[in-house]
């Protein structure tokens, strides 16, 4: 029987008839943070065409854009390959390329919601817009933390050890 250990403490065991269903549950609830980070971004921007004092720029999208790609990044890259010990000479050094790759990947989604919380702060907090225009400016850092979750619940189920393969089929 193998232990799984998040920051050393043990994760708690699920019933055996829930394990042929966490696989699918989390996936779907990644998918519907993710939509629903997106879907709030897109009601803030359409929100802000009824208003002439704000317009959203580049700098709005991107912390979205950073999260998004930091997200595909982190999930593509199997936890089997961080646990590799190839430091040897002749070794392919894979686990380190796949460590590197994961921090960057972790580092893109950081930046995006740091990115989102400064615009907020400089375009929106510190001018002192009226609340409606300030929901815009929270939009985006929504939007990053749905995308953040996301992430980790869609690492956290396909990195498990109840099914540690993307099986994909084509009919």
């Amino acid at each position: 029987m193998t232990r799984v250990f998040v920051w050393n403490c043990q994760l708690p065991r699920l019933p055996s008839s829930l394990h042929a269903h966490l696989h699918d549950s989390g996936t779907y609830l990644s998918g519907a943070l993710f939509t629903l980070g997106w879907w709030i971004f897109l009601d803030g921007l359409i929100l802000s065409r009824t208003h002439d004092s704000i317009a959203l720029g580049f700098e709005d999208w991107l912390p979205g854009l950073l999260c998004t790609l930091g997200m595909i990044i982190t999930n593509s890259i199997d936890l089997s390959l961080l646990r590799e010990d190839g430091f040897g000479y002749g070794s392919s050094g894979l686990a380190g390329k796949a460590k590197l790759t994961l921090f960057i990947g972790i580092a893109l989604l950081a930046g995006g919601l740091a990115g989102s919380l400064t615009i907020l702060t400089i375009k929106y907090i510190v001018p002192q817009v009226a609340a409606d225009v300030l929901y815009i400016g929270f939009t985006g850092v929504l939007q990053s933390v749905a995308i953040l979750l996301a992430s980790v619940a869609l690492w956290l189920v396909h990195n498990s050890d109840y099914d540690n393969q993307y099986n994909f089929v084509l009919n």
